[in-house]
């Protein structure tokens, strides 16, 4: 992707009635100036990191001494945005869209790291002993990165990269924004430096990356947005180190976050999450270790009881908190010092800053692991709790199965409050303003603690009811606009990391176009440029072209014309020439066209098309266009790609429309037909669509006797369909209609058209019929009558002239 065309094709956007791509739109417009102003035009990656909204199984990621899970998905509505690209020397510049963060740059050769030669997570606690904690920057999520992938891969890592960064996770909000900024300079640095990763390694090494800036943090957030998918919650096992999707119910539930305020990520926080890493790693595990030598009934008990809780066995969560109860209240550092000396030595070299801190001592301990306990218990019932909804559409058992979730949240909060300790006042301020909402199902806080969002769930009818409840009670109070400011998310279950397929914004860009009605005629020039800016390319060996060039031609005879309408002259060329002409130029070395003639144009076709690379097929009898397509059908029925038909009348539509309606085509290529329209007065096959612009049918008016339309939008002559759909379906509607005693159709004038017979039969599919206005309305003129020669000399002639004026515009710009 080159900056400058995504850039440019932003501005060709139309999104005034999609609040939605106006979003997206405005967020990117406004990273690539950011990134041209800061580094200059080329070639450009984009990647996306989602928010982590954590459902349960908080503090529990760390966990050692149980088989532990989590329950959590990705935001839709809420990421990060990194662009970025190769740097030609060994630094790392960084600039956000956010004016909190200043440009920062760093050397990937800044920390001299050596390469991990056997255990990595020794070797990189080691390395953080000796570094100490860095100075609170933006940029350490990203040196993070950098640093631990130049240990793990050596000198592999040579180049550097610059990135644009836009952001609308709220920082400090327990939605994992520093997550998501370690994860997305993993896979830059990867990337640049060529090295193959999957989204399960970069995770894993993400999560111990970012110990760089001094937590000592889980894995939870770094799988969440590596491994998510839409729709779904994803089922975190510690124990296995596995992860399992799970559908996460939709409608009529709405999950939301509401942000109190940022938790600080200063020392005395961050010597808060580590006090709790310490005893979840360490001090816990060490204790009951110790049960082997002070207490071995009590061991084996214990070990009993994790086999039966592995197992699934819901009855040994009774056994396992009775052994948790033996655990000391408390411990203090001479105890450790004394009676565990490794772990001593372990704790000093992981958590250095938390045994510094002596009146944090004597660190709490049964608490801790109740909680711990208490999550596993929560996330279990949870997970069966989802699982029983799999393949029903059961809205009672639906509704049940949300309102226990809810419960499990409200239970959750409980225990983070009460036995973890990570609440404070604004969180339970906010809290008891949500669940004041008899609609809310159930509420808590959500990531480490301390500040940050409160999650619930609700219901979509209620949401906004919640919504202005929380401003009126809790943010106006404070002078604060909570959704102007962003600090309300409606969160829906998302995708994972991923390059950004920008021609998903472009597809939706196309589509809002075409809902626009009569008005999507006037932006043609913006569509094309949404279609050439796609990267999607299509396969010119995977198209075989159909010239429809059959028929009598009575009418245009009855005008004075004396040859058959394809091989009329316009200019120099007879018409069908310059159809195959524009098609070879605009797609490349096809199949070789296939000429559909009847028995009345067929000699003087071949003359006119001789040592052309084409194949004949004859239409016997003049029944009708789409007769006339079936006819081929015995020489195509094998091919599995897609077919263009155009007819051999058509020859002004211009060679990049034919590539233009190819490309269409593999953007949209769920669709069965993809077609381009344009408008035009007094159209001869109308296209009507419905209220959110999809095909709904097309007629002739001329041979249906439709009252005629003094504007509307019309097909140009040229059509793209998958072979195998439009054979099976022009099959299927010769045998409806064919009646064999007259030895022709029953529909109008005995014929069967096209493509409005089979855009009807179409359109009744959801991967119907996809058209865009893209064309130039001259491209629609035919050859119907002996005075449209000249009309047709004269648009060739008046596009050719524009897009000489256009190339030469675009070159001097350059």
């Amino acid at each position: 992707m080159i900056l400058s065309d995504i850039q440019f094709a932003l501005g060709n956007l139309v999104a005034a009635h999609d609040s939605e791509l106006a979003r997206r739109a405005t967020r990117l417009t406004t990273l690539c100036r950011l990134f041209l102003e800061c580094y200059g035009d080329g070639p450009i990656s984009l990647m996306r990191a989602p928010a982590r909204m954590g459902l349960l199984g908080e503090h529990i990621d760390y966990v050692s001494y149980l088989p532990t899970a989590s329950l959590t998905f990705a935001s839709h509505e809420r990421d990060a945005l990194m662009l970025y690209r190769r740097s030609n020397e060994p630094v790392v510049h960084c600039v956000s869209s956010s004016a909190n963060y200043e440009p920062e740059m760093f050397s990937i050769l800044g920390a001299d790291i050596p390469e991990f030669e056997g255990d990595v997570e020794t070797e990189w606690l080691g390395f953080l002993s000796a570094l100490g904690t860095p100075k609170p920057n933006w940029k350490n999520y990203l040196m993070s990165s950098v640093a631990f992938a130049r240990g793990q891969f050596g000198r592999q890592i040579l180049s550097g990269f610059d990135l644009a960064l836009d952001s609308n996770i709220p920082p400090g909000g327990g939605a994992s924004s520093s997550s998501a900024l370690v994860v997305l300079g993993g896979a830059a640095i990867r990337n640049v430096n060529e090295i193959l990763w999957t989204p399960e390694e970069l995770a894993k090494q993400s999560a111990m990356a970012e110990w760089f800036i001094g937590t000592r943090g889980g894995s939870m957030d770094h799988i969440t947005i590596c491994l998510a998918q839409a729709a779904s919650a994803v089922i975190i096992n510690y124990a296995t180190v596995q992860t399992v999707l799970v559908t996460l119910p939709d409608e009529p539930f709405e999950w939301m976050t509401f942000f109190t305020k940022p938790a600080d990520k200063g020392r005395e926080i961050m010597i808060e999450y580590n006090e709790r890493a310490a005893v979840s790693r360490l001090l816990i595990p060490a204790i009951i270790e110790g049960w082997k030598s002070t207490a071995p009934e009590r061991n084996t008990t214990w070990l009993h009881s994790l086999d039966l809780l592995a197992e699934g066995n819901s009855e040994a969560f009774g056994a396992v908190r009775n052994e948790l109860m033996a655990l000391p209240e408390t411990i203090s550092i001479e105890t450790i010092s004394t009676s565990y000396a490794d772990t001593f030595a372990a704790l000093k070299r992981s958590f250095p800053a938390l045994l510094q801190e002596k009146s944090r001592w004597p660190l709490k301990i049964r608490v801790r692991a109740l909680h711990h306990l208490g999550e596993v218990r929560r996330v279990t019932q949870a997970i069966q709790t989802l699982q029983s909804l799999q393949n029903r559409n059961d809205e009672a058992a639906k509704l049940s199965a949300m309102q226990t979730i809810g419960k499990l949240l409200d239970e959750s909060h409980s225990s983070l409050r009460d036995l973890y300790e990570v609440s404070v006042p604004e969180v339970e301020e906010l809290r008891k303003i949500i669940h004041q909402d008899s609609h809310v199902l159930g509420a808590r806080v959500m990531g480490g603690g301390f500040g940050g969002n409160v999650l619930a769930l609700t219901t979509r009818q209620h949401s906004q009811d919640l919504i202005n409840r929380v401003q009126e009670h809790y943010y106006a109070p404070r002078a604060r606009d909570g959704v102007r400011e962003g600090s309300v998310i409606v969160s829906t279950p998302g995708r994972g990391l991923d390059h950004v397929d920008l021609d998903e914004l472009w597809r939706d860009g196309i589509v809002q176009i075409n809902s626009l009605g009569s008005n999507a005629g006037s932006q043609s020039t913006n569509l094309r440029v949404l279609i050439d800016v796609s990267s999607r390319s299509f396969d010119r060996e995977d198209i075989w072209p159909v010239i429809v060039a059959a028929g009598k031609g009575t009418r245009a005879s009855e005008t004075g014309l004396t040859v058959p309408k394809p091989v009329a002259k316009i200019g120099a060329q007879p018409a069908i020439v310059h159809v195959l002409l524009n098609i070879q130029e605009g797609l490349g070395k096809t199949r070789p066209p296939v000429i559909i003639v009847s028995p009345d144009t067929e000699e003087i076709i071949r003359e006119t098309l001789y040592g052309a690379d084409v194949l004949f097929v004859t239409q016997p009898n003049p029944l009708g266009t789409a007769d006339a397509v079936f006819s081929a059908y015995n020489l195509m029925r094998d091919f599995t790609g897609s077919t263009l038909v155009v007819w051999g009348t058509q020859p002004v539509i211009r060679p990049k429309t034919f590539a233009r309606a190819a490309k269409l085509a593999r953007v949209f290529e769920l669709y069965d037909m993809v077609l381009p329209t344009t408008f035009v007065e007094y159209p001869y096959a109308p296209i009507q669509r419905n209220e959110v612009g999809a095909i709904e049918a097309a007629i002739e008016t001329h041979l249906e006797t439709a009252p005629p339309s003094e504007f509307g939008e019309t097909n140009i002559g040229l059509f793209i369909l998958k072979n195998q759909t439009m054979f099976h379906d022009l099959a299927e509607l010769r045998s409806r209609y064919w009646n064999e005693s007259t030895g022709r159709y029953n529909r109008s004038r005995g014929e069967l058209g096209f493509p409005n017979e089979l855009i009807s039969t179409l359109a009744q599919r959801k991967s119907g019929v996809f058209a865009s206005p893209f064309a130039d309305p001259r491209e629609a003129q035919g050859i119907k009558r002996l005075e449209d020669l000249s009309h047709c000399e004269r648009f060739i002639s008046e596009l050719e002239q524009e897009e000489t004026t256009r190339e030469t515009a675009q070159w001097q710009r350059q």
